[in-house]
């Protein structure tokens, strides 16, 4: 973890410091993976601690932009091998999903605020959903990514920022590469390894030195076009563009940009 992060948060469940991990430092805040030692696969015990993080981040004000990653040699494994043993017994594991991630603020769409996901080694089955979400994404040379469902008799579908070619591909459960993930525009950044939080991390602050209330705005809009159920007629778009920047020109962080600009100054953003 770079330096400078305080733990603010711990949560329980696998590991003795928690499945999970939140850490806060100034806006931005980490929720990690912390499952290293079972290759951070996914329990109802770490759906519960990712779900808490994550209403942990949308409720506070003063938390602006999150990175997700992972402890450890891997990003996730996907689903742990309990999930398997508990379905064998006839429980109805696909239903305990759902109960489990409905009211979580990033699995149900509601959190709106930016989100930049670090990929370290493997990134499998609901891992790879867990990333797809992200507004943006980083990943280590040598990380991959593979979706593994139909190999185990499921079916998981999403095509978020993916071309149709490369979403096929990935669904029929083909491993695609961190280097051939950004050729074709599912990541923004490949990193050498020993270097993918610090560059991440430097990633999330120049985030940070952008208008807030306009990065927000910025990124919401691209995610609810992504969502939309039908085409939004591109006049309409740009008028709510026009009405949205003159808004925004009567904010106290709009004004002081501006006075910054001319002064040549840094300026010190508030969200307000």
């Amino acid at each position: 973890m770079p330096r400078g992060l305080q733990d603010e948060s711990k949560r329980r469940g696998g590991g003795s410091m928690g499945a999970v991990e939140y850490q806060k430092k100034n806006h931005l805040s980490i929720i990690a993976l912390n499952r290293p030692e079972k290759l951070n696969t996914f329990t109802e015990e770490m759906f519960v601690a990712l779900r808490e993080c994550w209403t942990r981040f949308y409720e506070d004000e003063d938390a602006w932009i999150a990175i997700l990653t992972a402890r450890g040699k891997s990003f996730s494994a996907g689903a742990d091998k309990e999930w398997f043993r508990k379905t064998l017994a006839g429980e109805a594991s696909v239903e305990t999903f759902a109960k489990l991630t409905e009211k979580d603020p990033y699995w149900s769409g509601k959190l709106d605020k930016p989100v930049i996901a670090a990929v370290n080694g493997f990134c499998i089955g609901a891992g790879v959903d867990l990333v797809l979400r992200a507004d943006m994404r980083t990943a280590a040379q040598g990380a991959w990514f593979q979706q593994i469902e139909v190999q185990r008799g499921n079916v998981a579908f999403f095509f978020d920022n993916l071309p149709g070619a490369i979403a096929a591909e990935m669904i029929s459960g083909f491993r695609i590469t961190a280097q051939r993930a950004y050729e074709v525009g599912m990541i923004n950044r490949v990193i050498p390894e020993d270097q993918l939080m610090d560059k991440t991390m430097e990633l999330a602050e120049e985030l940070l030195t952008r208008q807030p209330l306009a990065l927000y705005h910025a990124l919401k809009l691209l995610r609810d076009m992504k969502n939309a159920s039908a085409v939004v007629p591109r006049n309409l778009i740009d008028r709510y563009t026009t009405e949205l920047s003159k808004a925004l020109m009567h904010t106290e962080d709009w004004k002081e940009g501006a006075v910054a600009f001319l002064g040549k100054k840094t300026p010190v953003y508030k969200k307000r």
